[in-house]
């Protein structure tokens, strides 16, 4: 009995429980249910498994028999030897046909277990995602994306282990339970009764270790899928988590939910080592008690010895076999536990169902949208109102925009129309036709979306912008697309162009270039309706009114729909509509609202500009730029659509298919990059010795584990050296069996029960001591490799996707867990007990062992074999499985703009095409690691045979007697037996290997940047805030033939200044916010803090000086007062009514305190339960509670409506009027900044205007130009 067997067993469902539901049992799939994605061809080579299986698990009873009858025709010949060869002969024969049977019968199950376990899981897990990706918003508003994406990983998995070789071990145990009890009963039913005593007992001690194993090992698979949640939020925000030296919180929120996981493992391994203890305490026991009985029917007459040895055997093998039930039993109860939670996700059929063809489906559009009377709350905070009888119509082929205070319902509306919700009363209509009438899918068809924070993929620009269409369509269409959307000049200048891969959630992009593709991607699609929140929030002056103008031209004849706090962007809109608490309270065209003087007329007033000189010499400038652009634009969009798919003869075209295309085209680029992984990773060897003296810590409990196992593995050799003992004192004719009370079996019956004793201790001390050590290690593993995670560069995360960080993370410290608990214990206990089993076999007899020994080089083999398949394959699949991790977690994290764009058929497609190397690697191991698993069976079976054959030999030429023969065979079928389990730690090994590998090349890896790198650390007091940059050269890492500064970047900011910085975007104004806080170096120059280069400060230190507010704030998935916290050190004392101000102060305070839990309310994954503006006003109030001596303002307000940016204007104002800070802002609204100290504008990678305001203005130069951009006219 292996401990693998039980450790196995540790595999919890995904239920998330509370107190009550935990004492109950859970839910879970029946047996045949799990096979309910198997197509009739896998049904059929399932039905053809489990024959093979039964059939291995039958076969070895069936040998008893054999062994048996040679073991009576050998006694019976002991007389006259001269026939001996010949009456043996044929049973010899038997056992080599009896192993070939099994080594066939074990290649075809195991074979066709991992081939149809494989195709199953991969079916399910697209199916899953598929459903995921089909929810509504609702649902995932209740739900953890980070959990949804790790379990998408681990509940599969466990599906995988309980429809595959596990359930095929199932099966062979079960049939060799049955089988053995059969044989045993019918060669001897008297003693079977008494071996029966011990199945209640094993069975109970299985039974109670199990409850509590499944007890402890699903809280820890709770545990640490909460953890995996905390990773992925930490490295999907790994810049907000840098700027405010958030690493340490993090660890530790990730170590404390490692502890949970941990307590619940360190007892499951008590349980573990107790439940063994005393299952074989039983085992012996019963065995000394059999013996004793067994001894006393053979002196009664009742049985021969060979039949004693024939029952003994076939109970001991149906005991052993029986309690190896559990484990496998507990893999396929796992997975119908398992299959439960991913089954109903796949089953649940969406309250707004996307993919459903049910719903009318007009011909035609026109774009009426009708609100009338509607309500809405969203279903996690019914007691809040956002929506409150809200009535409306939008004609067709008009522009609407709303406007008004963040959090006024604006952005709710867009979700609304799209059907992300339904409205809790009244409706919403589409010309004429109740909007929930209507197909999903075809609604959202009809719609095209830029949000105020794009979502752009990682994959290529080219991709990127044909997520938005479902047809062909030619290069020139593409192109023109982002012309009008003024990005196709700086895609052409990157050196892949549209091949450019953008980077995890677009992060190498600036926020202006993504809108702009984003934009370019609705262009093309050419909707009828037009979706625009804050399209253009994040792009400069020049780039808006360009933008702005192709927009403008788009929605002619087509219904738009805008949300702006940028007003300057709406003047031209059909109506406007001004929202307050989720009720409209003007709505007019521009100049009737102004002229009205009521709340819009304020909002224009407080954007004005002071424009007073150089508005007419920039006229000129501006209408030649625009004429430049205007040969790009369509006209009518709806008017040439037929255009776009037609052939040019003067255009080379693309002729895309989405599903296939662009699949292909990113699949192809990742395995170019794969291969070279499997590569390296093929070439690097185990590092067993350094996990061995990295477990510095646990090696007492590895000392213990150790010591138990040797003493564990001496209690099979030396059972069957008694056994054997017993065996020929039963068959030998003339034997007194039972001299005296510890004399003959007597005395064997008493070593058994000592055996047992010892086995008691011995396997115990071993589970126990191994399983609480693995548990321990794994933990300080997993939090060390987090926290090295935690230390690398930020380029590190642009070239590794979140996703396949995470799930790296959560797999494989868990691997090398199993190689500590499942593989050393075991391997030590094996070599002791082949070692011990050598030395008696040689004792009394040198010539059976050696020539036993001759096989085994084939033994070895076989297991070098498998075991050199199955390194190879774990190293490939692990680098395989990342790239489908990142398609599943890119799609789940960012589900709202795949529904939007109907894009789940897409990705689906995408997770599927990834995982087709994987599945082509599992399908190569089913054939090929087979044979491995299959021939250690064989050779196990043909060394006895040989065994016997040697035997039978030098019985009869006299040189050894039956009993010294016997005792050898014996202790060599249970070292060959050991030899054979070898094999089933092979997989385990090299998934630790691999996982091992992994782990320590990131706690090796040197970070180019160092956060524990030793330099200056002046306090707070002692800096100035003196900002400077010098002769900047600068290329971002995984761009470097696209530098962004070519040294020529010069610029410092005095003590105190607020200096603005603008420029078109991607110009590089956020890049040296990034240099400064050393999210990256410049290749060549300095960023300079009070005179000194910040390669110069320690990295806490420096970032610690600074706070930020960029232009998509991270907020993370905990109360509010729990974000704002995270603006301090953790260290540092801070108070209520220090949290309440900087509310105050970025005007946040009063909607905190309108919700129900006031500061303790949870602002949901990213930020998702607020509005855009209210979680950059908690961002603002985060940055303002760390007090900072240098401020960065990376467009702080672009989400903000007018009156909330003036009062967070005024505040930022008042900040700096306290002295002693320096602030620099980036912006494009140039009102926040027309007060401050410096503006600089930067252009071709350098500063090419420099001056106030004013000064600025006077120059009549790029500035002033930009400025008369942005004035508000009432006309």
């Amino acid at each position: 009995m292996t401990k693998e067997a039980f450790t196995d067993s540790i595999s919890p469902s995904d239920e998330v429980l509370d107190e009550k539901d935990k004492r109950q049992k859970a839910p879970s799939v029946s047996i045949f249910r799990l096979f309910r994605f198997a197509t009739l061809k896998e049904r059929l080579m399932i039905c053809i498994a489990i024959i093979c299986s039964a059939g291995t698990g039958a076969l070895q009873p069936v040998s008893i028999l054999i062994y048996g009858s040679f073991i009576s025709t050998l006694t019976s010949s002991l007389s006259d030897t001269s026939q001996l060869v010949e009456a043996t002969l044929p049973l010899i024969h038997t056992m080599v046909y009896m192993g070939t049977a099994s080594l066939v019968a074990a290649y075809i199950s195991t074979c066709l277990w991992i081939l149809t376990g494989e195709s199953q899981t991969r079916r399910i897990r697209s199916l899953y995602l598929k459903s995921v990706l089909h929810q509504d918003m609702s649902w995932f508003d209740q739900s953890k994306e980070g959990s949804l994406n790790t379990r998408l990983a681990s509940d599969t998995q466990l599906i995988q282990d309980g429809i595959s070789e596990k359930a095929g071990l199932l099966i062979s145990f079960f049939a060799q339970f049955v089988g053995g009890f059969v044989v045993a009963f019918v060669k001897g039913w008297q003693m079977a009764l008494v071996l029966l005593v011990a199945v209640p007992l094993l069975g109970a001690s299985g039974a109670i270790m199990a409850h509590f194993l499944t007890k402890f090992s699903k809280e820890s698979q709770d545990a640490f899928a909460e953890s995996g949640t905390i990773a992925e939020q930490a490295f999907h925000s790994i810049r907000t988590v840098y700027s405010f030296s958030l690493q340490k919180r993090f660890s530790d929120r990730y170590n404390q939910k490692l502890e949970a996981a941990c307590r619940s493992g360190v007892k499951g391994g008590v349980a573990l080592g107790f439940g063994f203890a005393f299952f074989m305490f039983f085992l012996f026991g019963t065995f000394g008690l059999s013996l004793w009985f067994g001894s006393k029917l053979v002196t009664e007459g009742h049985l021969t010895g060979p039949s004693v040895f024939i029952v003994f055997l076939a109970m001991m093998l149906g005991c052993m076999s029986f309690v190896k039930l559990p484990p496998n039993l507990s893999a396929v109860s796992s997975a119908r536990a398992a299959a439960y939670n991913v089954f109903q996700v796949i089953d649940r059929v969406p309250k707004i169902n996307a993919d459903s063809n049910e719903g009318l489906m007009p011909r035609d559009v026109q774009g009426t949208i009708q609100f009338e009377r509607v309500f809405f709350n969203y279903p996690t905070r019914p007691d809040l109102k956002i929506i409150q009888d809200l009535n409306f119509q939008v004609d067709a082929g008009s522009t609407v925009a709303f406007v008004g205070p963040s959090g006024s319902g604006k952005s709710t509306i867009i979700q609304l129309i799209q059907r992300f919700y339904d409205v809790s009363s009244g409706g919403i209509s589409l010309d004429g036709h109740d909007i929930k009438d209507l197909n999903v899918k075809w609604l959202r068809q009809q719609m095209g979306i830029v949000s105020q924070q794009p979502t752009l993929f990682n994959s290529t620009i080219r991709e990127n912008i044909l997520m938005g269409i479902d047809k062909k369509v030619s290069d020139q269409d593409i192109i023109i697309a982002c012309k009008e959307a003024n990005c196709h000049t700086f895609i052409s200048q990157l050196p892949q162009g549209y091949n450019t891969i953008v980077g995890d959630n677009g992060g190498m992009l600036s926020g202006g270039q993504r809108q702009r593709i984003a934009i370019a991607r609705a262009i093309l699609k050419n909707p009828s309706i037009l979706l625009l929140d804050e399209a253009t929030s994040a792009l400069d002056t020049q780039s808006e009114r360009l933008v702005q103008n192709a927009l403008d031209k788009a929605s002619k004849n087509r219904t738009t729909i805008v949300v702006a706090h940028r007003l300057s962007t709406i003047v031209n809109a059909d109506m406007i509509v001004v929202m307050d608490h989720g009720s409209i309270v003007e709505k007019g065209t521009h100049r009737k609202l102004i002229e009205m003087g009521g709340v819009y007329a304020d909002l224009v007033e407080k954007q004005a500009i002071h424009t007073d000189v150089a508005k007419e010499d920039t006229n000129q400038l501006l209408m030649q730029e625009e004429s430049e652009i205007q040969q790009h634009i369509y006209v009518n969009a709806k008017t040439t659509a037929a255009n776009h798919y037609q052939d040019d003869n003067d255009t080379k075209h693309l002729s895309i298919e989405l599903h296939d295309h662009i699949i292909e085209d990113t699949h192809m680029l990742e395995l170019i990059k794969q291969k070279r992984l499997e590569s390296e990773m093929k070439k690097k060897q185990a590092p067993v010795w350094r996990v061995f003296w990295h477990m510095r810590p646990e090696w007492s409990y590895l000392a213990l584990g150790v010591i138990g196992s040797t003493v564990a593995g001496c209690i099979f050799p030396l059972y069957a050296y008694a056994f054997s003992h017993v065996v020929s004192l039963l068959s030998i004719p003339g034997q007194d069996v039972q001299p005296s009370p510890l004399g003959g079996t007597n005395l064997y019956a008493f070593i058994f029960l000592i055996i047992g004793i010892c086995a008691f201790l011995g396997s115990g001390c071993q589970f126990m001591a191994f399983e609480i050590c693995g548990q321990k290690y794994s933990k300080r593993l997993r939090g060390e490799v987090f926290a090295a995670y935690l230390k690398q560069e930020v380029a590190f995360f642009d070239e590794n996707s979140t996703g396949a960080l995470t799930t790296s993370l959560a797999i494989d410290a868990g691997n090398v867990n199993e190689m500590i608990t499942k593989v050393w214990g075991d391997v030590s206990n094996l070599c002791i007990t082949i070692i011990v089993a050598l030395v008696i076999a040689f004792t009394h007899s040198w010539a059976i062992t050696l020539v036993t020994l001759c096989m085994s080089p084939f033994l070895v083999a076989s297991t070098a074999y498998e075991f050199y398949l199955q390194r190879g394959f774990e190293d490939n699949t692990k680098v395989a499985n990342a790239q489908s991790s990142q398609v599943a977690g890119e799609a789940i994290r960012e589900v709202r703009t795949v529904a939007a764009l109907n894009k789940q058929q897409y990705f689906q497609d995408c997770y599927f095409q990834a995982t087709a190397h994987p599945h082509k690697l599992a399908v190569r191991k089913a054939y090929l690691s087979s044979i491995g698993a299959a021939c250690s069976k064989g050779i196990s079976i043909y060394t006895n045979a040989i065994a016997f054959f040697a035997g039978v030999h030098f019985i009869k030429s006299g040189m050894i007697s039956f009993q010294d023969v016997f005792t050898s065979m014996t202790v060599i079928m249970t070292a060959s037996e050991a030899a054979g389990r070898s094999t089933t730690f092979v997989a385990t090994f090299a998934k630790a290997k691999s996982a091992a590998i992994a782990c320590f090349e990131i706690l090796d890896r040197h970070t180019r940047i160092d956060p524990e790198l030793e330099g200056i650390e002046p306090t707070k007091e002692s800096i100035q805030g003196d900002v400077e940059f010098r002769k900047i050269s600068f290329a971002y890492p995984t761009r470097i033939d696209a530098p962004v500064f070519n040294g020529m970047l010069n610029l410092r900011g005095k003590p105190g200044q607020n200096i603005a910085l603008v420029g078109p975007s991607g110009c590089g104004k956020s890049t040296t916010i990034g240099m400064l806080q050393r999210w990256y170096d410049p290749l060549q120059g300095a960023a300079c803090l009070d005179e000194q280069d910040v390669k110069n400060y320690s990295l806490h230190n420096l970032r610690s000086h600074m706070a930020i507010v960029t232009q998509e704030p991270t907020l993370f998935d905990l109360p509010i007062v729990d974000n704002i916290r995270f603006g301090i050190d953790k260290n540092e004392p801070i108070t209520q009514a220090q949290i309440e101000d900087a509310c105050r102060s970025a005007n946040i305070h009063d909607f905190i305190t309108s919700l129900p839990d006031g500061y303790d309310t949870f602002v949901g994954a990213n930020g998702s339960q607020i509005s855009g503006g209210q979680k950059q006003r908690i961002a603002i109030a985060r940055a303002l509670i760390r007090q900072p001596k240098v401020l960065l303002l990376d467009e702080a307000t672009s989400a903000l409506d007018s009156d909330s940016e003036r009062l967070v204007q005024e505040a930022l104002d008042n900040v700096l009027q306290e002295g002693g800070r320096t602030t620099i802002t980036i912006a494009h609204r140039l009102s926040t900044i027309q007060n401050a100290d410096m503006i600089c504008v930067i252009d071709d990678g350098k500063v090419v205007e420099q001056g106030t305001h004013y000064e600025l203005l006077a120059l009549h130069g790029r500035y002033a130009a930009l400025v008369n951009e942005q004035v508000l006219t009432a006309l």
